[in-house]
């Protein structure tokens, strides 16, 4: 081999090496590029607190709120929020949020549980709505079965500490507010039996909502989350004959759990 072929091969291997890192170099620009615009969305567990209403006879919680109220209810009228927030690097768009949950096992279980019991509670779902009523038609409900709110858009934690807002879904809260008269009105059957009664019986079994979360980075590029949300009872407060309806019934925590 010629000086000459050999000094052609080490500029032919010179340019492929600086062509590896040259495409290396280009690459890892890309990986810095998208991590500087990905988000990351987060959401944060709180606290659950329900509420009788003053003229309800049977008991029902029938306000539900993720701050504890002391003198004035405006906030429960607004009902339970979750916060979702941004701690990635880059802006999020396009996020909808989707609520799923065993909607009709947990209507025949109240179905089933009434009948047996002769509690006079009809819940049943019909034309997309879910509808609740109690004796003599005193309390009538109707809620939209379906949940599935969409935002526009949400810039990173570093940016803003202002993270989105979202309902619990009202279906849920609902049944959920029955399901906590269920379980209460077994322990008080227990009780009745004479027999020592701990709340770690758990007489409050409450179905797991699941909440879906996808989004968009700035450059079109897909994300997608799914949580499975648990709610836990620490204590429940039977109605009393001084009652003070801006004195929680249930206390309790939401808890988001990233599958």
């Amino acid at each position: 081999m010629t000086i000459e072929q050999a000094t052609s091969i080490l500029g032919q291997f010179a340019t492929w090496f600086t062509l590896i890192i040259v495409f290396l170099t280009l690459r890892e620009m890309e990986k810095q590029r998208k991590a500087s615009q990905k988000p990351e969305l987060i959401i944060t567990n709180i606290s659950l607190h329900g509420y009788y209403k003053d003229d309800d006879d049977m008991h029902i919680i029938s306000q539900w709120s993720n701050i504890q109220i002391n003198d004035n209810k405006t906030d429960i009228i607004k009902g339970p929020k979750i916060f979702i927030y941004n701690i990635g690097a880059g802006a999020a768009k396009e996020i909808k949020i989707k609520w799923d949950f065993d909607i009709q096992g947990t209507i025949k279980h109240i179905q089933d549980y009434s009948y047996h019991n002769s509690i006079p509670i009809i819940v049943s779902t019909h034309n997309n709505f879910l509808h609740i009523e109690t004796k003599d038609r005193k309390v009538v409900i109707n809620v939209k079965l379906e949940s599935n709110p969409e935002y526009a858009y949400l810039m990173p934690a570093s940016i803003t500490s202002q993270g989105l807002e979202v309902h619990l879904p009202w279906t849920f809260m609902e049944l959920l507010s029955i399901l906590v008269f269920i379980g209460k009105h077994q322990l008080d059957k227990k009780s009745n039996d004479g027999s020592v009664v701990q709340l770690e019986d758990s007489f409050f079994e409450f179905p797991t909502l699941h909440c879906g979360l996808s989004y968009l980075d700035i450059g079109g590029e897909k994300y997608s989350k799914k949580f499975d949300v648990t709610v836990t009872m620490f204590a429940i407060r039977t109605f009393e004959k001084e009652f003070n309806s801006t004195k929680p019934a249930f206390n309790g925590m939401v808890e988001f759990k990233e599958r």
